[in-house]
């Protein structure tokens, strides 16, 4: 990933404490450029889950590490992330069907729902360097 000029990048270990410090210093970022808390909300959702899928499949795959790139401009945000994980395109993978009553839920499998539902464009890339690219974006909804 490239850094630049007001832009965050962050290098993760795929573990729940650098995911908790990810994103703090995520919200922090997005909230001091002018996103709006909404947005802010959408974006560390979305991180969440795509940090924690790769924590739970890609990590006992071969995945070491992860980064996150950031920007946000006219409130909003543009969310990078990269894994060096097996390949997996969470935009074209087929979600776990909801269940239409509370008896025949299961825990998990929701993460596919949030990161499509909560982001207003996305893309994928199987990149040169071998690693996972989700490319997000995130703007102001109207309540």
């Amino acid at each position: 990933m490239n850094p630049e000029a007001g832009a965050l990048h962050l290098a993760l270990a795929l573990d729940l404490p650098a995911l908790s410090a990810a994103q703090r210093q995520l919200g922090d970022f997005l909230a001091a450029g002018g996103c709006p808390p909404e947005v802010c909300f959408r974006v560390e959702l979305v991180v969440e889950e795509a940090v924690m899928n790769v924590i739970r499949h890609a990590e006992p795959n071969g995945a070491t590490q992860a980064a996150l790139d950031a920007r946000c401009a006219n409130g909003r945000a543009l969310v990078a992330m990269e894994d060096d994980g097996p390949a997996f395109d969470p935009l074209q993978a087929a979600p776990r069907p909801i269940a239409g009553a509370l008896a025949g839920a299961h825990d998990g499998g929701f993460g596919l729902h949030l990161i499509r539902g909560n982001t207003d464009a996305a893309r994928y890339a199987r990149t040169q360097a071998g690693t996972n690219r989700l490319e997000m974006e995130f703007a102001p909804r109207s309540c």
